[in-house]
């Protein structure tokens, strides 16, 4: 069956993308959730008008982007977690807790695949991160610091 998805679906599609999929997990999970249409002739002209939108926009937000990612080298971000005596942490600081402190420090909006990281940062100290953006590639500076005991 073939759908129009209205948004991202992971490991699906993306936003106004035309998929097939089968027609049980349309029904049940897609049109029950909102996030998909069926295919009807006013819709598929719809969703050329909305594709060329969202290709604009990509656009946009990669042009905004590539402005942003010279601050990129210059940053550097200090993230508070909780650790034990030794300096590891609880619990690592990942891709995504990254992605969200880089964008706030540079003013734009950073997602966890422009973010290189293996594994999650696990210890305390001063790291170097790579961030990724089409073939152009920087570092950044992350510094881990204990949590202060309440």
């Amino acid at each position: 069956m073939k759908v129009i998805l209205i948004e991202t679906v992971p490991k699906v599609g993306k936003k106004y993308d035309i998929i097939d999929v089968a027609p049980g997990y349309a029904r049940n999970f897609l049109f029950a959730r909102g996030l998909a249409e069926a295919i009807t002739k006013s819709s598929a002209k719809r969703v050329a008008e909305l594709q060329k939108r969202r290709e604009v926009e990509t656009k946009r937000q990669d042009d905004l982007l590539a402005k942003s990612f010279a601050g990129v080298k210059s940053a550097v971000i200090t993230v508070k977690r909780p650790a034990n005596e030794e300096g590891h942490l609880y619990a690592g600081v990942t891709a995504e807790d990254l992605a969200v402190e880089l964008g706030t420090a540079i003013g734009a909006t950073i997602t966890v695949e422009h973010i290189v990281l293996e594994k999650a940062i696990k210890e305390l100290g001063e790291h170097t991160v790579g961030a990724m953006l089409g073939d152009k590639k920087a570092e950044f500076k992350v510094i881990v610091e204990a949590e202060e005991a309440k």
